[in-house]
């Protein structure tokens, strides 16, 4: 069986069984590109190292296109395709020093000030109103930028105040109430003239009414970026993702918690619920510590060692 022909059919299985199978299927098809016509029995270590640290390949991405390898060709192992899976050893356990961006909230001012220039040009793909929406939407409710771009008309619900999020990460959907901010720019944003307002079209349109890619998105947000001027000092591998919004969300609602001497700790689960994530551990990893979060903490222990009350 060639290669090409056995990727084929695995991703066809995976997806039947309702599986996305995006990244891994991206994975495979970039293998099939470049090894397709060799047959899978005769595939080397060798070569699969060679596909392994390819351009672009930080240690976690290395894992990933492995543990992927790994369970396709075990699929056609206990199918006797395979007598073994071509495969190097394991790389050993790493330390990332990756740290999430937590955009300051004048930083976020200065991001959506350049919107305009960002989107100025008629050949972009979004106009600058649908660019500057979807920012205050995925700040505003700490959603998936996939999740955000995947929305439908229909998901919107203005007079309760609430989006559906449909198909998420882990195959579910949930609700999103929307704050009041959120709530009056997005109301503004679809009454705009030009969009396409039914409930089977997308939310956020492309100049053409058509889903905006994530790529284009994510593209687009560098250079905006850039143009804000908003970085990491210039020796650090890492810039701001439009992904941090995401964590910046966490954050910032976590610190007024604090500032309003709210329970933090018996909201977390809250927080966590609201934020798409199965197990709390995972909202754990966005709560980067910043210097407001760190003085409020300090405060609110402060108050607690000199007797202000209970603060759990």
């Amino acid at each position: 069986m060639k290669l090409s022909a056995a990727i084929d059919l695995y991703i066809a299985k995976r997806q039947a069984m309702g599986e996305k199978f995006y990244s891994p299927a991206a994975v495979l098809r970039a293998l099939s590109r470049s090894h397709g016509e060799i047959e899978l029995s005769a595939l080397t270590p060798d070569q699969m190292s060679s596909f392994l640290a390819g351009p672009r390949t930080g240690p976690a991405t290395w894992r990933h296109k492995y543990g992927t390898l790994r369970v396709f060709f075990e699929h056609w192992r206990v199918r006797e395709e395979l007598h073994m899976a071509p495969l190097p050893p394991p790389a050993p356990k790493y330390t990332t020093s990756f740290v999430p961006y937590v955009y300051s909230v004048s930083e976020l001012r200065l991001l959506l000030a350049a919107v305009p220039r960002c989107q100025q040009r008629d050949e972009c793909l979004m106009s600058a109103s649908t660019f500057r929406a979807l920012l205050l939407l995925l700040y505003g409710t700490g959603m998936r930028v996939g999740e955000a771009l995947r929305l439908r008309g229909g998901d919107v619900d203005l007079g309760n105040g609430i989006i559906t999020v449909r198909g998420t990460k882990f195959y579910k959907s949930r609700l999103v109430p929307l704050g009041a901010d959120v709530h009056t720019h997005l109301r503004a944003y679809l009454a705009l003239p030009g969009r396409v307002d039914r409930n089977d079209e997308p939310l956020f349109q492309s100049r053409l009414h058509k889903e905006v890619p994530r790529q284009v998105v994510e593209k687009r947000f560098r250079l905006l970026r850039n143009l804000a001027g908003v970085r990491r000092e210039e020796s650090s591998p890492y810039q701001p993702r439009i992904h941090d919004l995401r964590h910046t969300f966490a954050v910032h609602r976590l610190t007024e918690w604090y500032r309003k001497g709210d329970d933090a700790q018996a909201l977390l689960p809250a927080l966590s619920t609201y934020l798409g994530h199965v197990e709390l551990h995972s909202t754990q990893r966005y709560l980067t510590m910043t210097p407001e979060l760190l003085g409020e903490a300090n405060r609110r222990f402060e108050r607690y060692v000199c007797g202000g009350g209970d603060e759990r």
